[in-house]
Formats: C-alpha cells, sequence, structure tokens
C-alpha cells in the first residue's frame, strides 16, 4: 500500500514538473513570436497542446481535492475519460510519463571510465596507427588515383552496395 501511494504520488509531482516546465517552455515561444519569429508547426503544436493542458489542468485539481474515497475518484475519472477523451492534462498520461523516463534515462552523462594505464598507452597506439594508415592510404591513393584498377575497385564496391 506505502508502495502505491509512493507511486502515485510520485506520478502526480512528474506531471506537475512536466506541466511547469511546458508552461515555461510556451512562455519562451510566445516572446518569439512577439518578437516576429515564425514558429514552426512542432512549435505551434507545442503551444497548443500547453494551452489545453492548463485548461483542463484546473478542473482536474479540482476533482482531486474533492473529498471522495479513492474508488470513488477512480469511478468518476473513469466516467469523465470515457466522455471526455481529452479531458486529462497530457502531462498526467503515462505515454508523457514515459517518454520523460526514456529521456531523462538517455541523457549524455559524464562517464568516467576507469583503465590501466597499459590499456590507455594500447588504445593510444591502435588510435595513432589508424590515422597513419588512413594518411597513408591517402597518399597512396591519390598518387595513383586515376590507375584502372583504381576505377574497378570503386565500381565494384558501389555496385555491391547496391
Amino acid at each position: 500500500l506505502l508502495e502505491k501511494t509512493k507511486s502515485g504520488l510520485l506520478f502526480y509531482v512528474k506531471g506537475v514538473e512536466l506541466l511547469w516546465n511546458d508552461v515555461i517552455y510556451s512562455l519562451r515561444l510566445i516572446g518569439r513570436a512577439l518578437q516576429g519569429y515564425t514558429l514552426q508547426p512542432r512549435e505551434v503544436r507545442t503551444l497548443r497542446r500547453s494551452f489545453k493542458d492548463i485548461i483542463t489542468f484546473i478542473p482536474f485539481v479540482i476533482i482531486l481535492l474533492i473529498p471522495l474515497s479513492p474508488i470513488g475518484h477512480v469511478l468518476v475519472f473513469g466516467a469523465i475519460q470515457r466522455v471526455f477523451p481529452d479531458f486529462f492534462p497530457s502531462c498526467f498520461t503515462e505515454t508523457r510519463q514515459n517518454l520523460l523516463e526514456l529521456y531523462e534515462s538517455t541523457e549524455y552523462t559524464e562517464v568516467v571510465i576507469k583503465e590501466t594505464w597499459q590499456e590507455q598507452v594500447t588504445r593510444a597506439l591502435q588510435a595513432s596507427l589508424f590515422v597513419l594508415g588512413d594518411v597513408a592510404k591517402k597518399a597512396l591513393g591519390g598518387a595513383s588515383g586515376n590507375s584502372a584498377e583504381d576505377d574497378d575497385d570503386g565500381n565494384s564496391n558501389s555496385n555491391g552496395a547496391l
């Protein structure tokens, strides 16, 4: 019971956080539009979604604050969802919450690679050998770039790729 309560509360906290971020982003977009910037269709959709979320957030919170039993809330929200499927703010949907989790899990974080000095030297040597080999290939390829043998290899590679 405690875990369900904690996960439910976390769901609403993330939803409010998403709504706040949407409002801030929308205010920036409105500011850019007022300065004469033409909004992209994606940005216009974001503004519309945020406006709808703000409008639907107010009755959503009122219904949440009405002192009903948990079963009463489930019945009320179930009935509302059947009659008005877009009633819930998008930031309080599982799809949007899952997207937030996906973005949070794939953020670029500072990765510390622990390797011994031998591994560091080996990796540096491999990289320098690769660079030297690439430079040598370009130098040799540039000197004999017009030969028939190179043209045949180029054609066979491009035909093989098709």
